[in-house]
């Protein structure tokens, strides 16, 4: 069994902050409720305690580690690692003037993926203050592409032509 996370095939449609958490606190509730629910395959512990996505992750999760359905001790190894795993995720954070749709998340993602590497995040944040563009920072990186920023530059660049323009 590979303790890495980018192995698990099944993680890969975890893409923002606010799905890592809501995973995570469902893998604390299925680690919570293992050893209470008696004489029940995992099946109906996962019924039992966490949403429909998560049930299809760890189910896959189940069968990628060949984990017997009333094993609840592989089960709880799984979970332990896959916990430890999370949080060493590392975060793009992203600042946009709207709240983006699923594809645009999706396009993000894959762009992050694709030139980041696996076994990162978005944490996506709205911020109309900035009117368009983005404002990007990842691993102590810190790079403004907003439109108000690319304003405040021409702005000042062209201070004395605006100015005479005015007049």
């Amino acid at each position: 069994m590979s303790t890495t996370l980018l192995y698990y095939d099944s993680l890969r449609d975890i893409k923002t902050r606010e799905q890592l958490e809501e995973f995570s606190a469902e893998i604390d509730n299925i680690l919570s409720s293992l050893f209470k629910i008696k004489n029940r395959n995992i099946e109906d512990v996962l019924e039992k305690t966490v949403g429909q996505k998560t049930i299809k992750i760890i189910k896959k999760l189940v069968q990628e580690n060949k984990i017997d359905s009333s094993d609840y001790n592989s089960l709880e190894k799984v979970l332990t690692s896959i916990k430890q795993d999370l949080k060493k995720i590392r975060t793009l954070k992203i600042s946009l003037a709207i709240n983006p749709t699923s594809e645009i998340i999706d396009r993000l993602f894959d762009w992050a993926k694709k030139n980041l590497g696996e076994g990162i995040i978005l944490d996506i944040d709205k911020n109309e203050t900035i009117l368009g563009g983005a404002i990007i920072s990842f691993d102590g990186i810190y790079k403004d592409f907003s439109l108000k920023n690319t304003l405040e530059e021409i702005f000042k660049d062209k201070k004395s032509e605006i100015m005479s323009f005015a007049q």
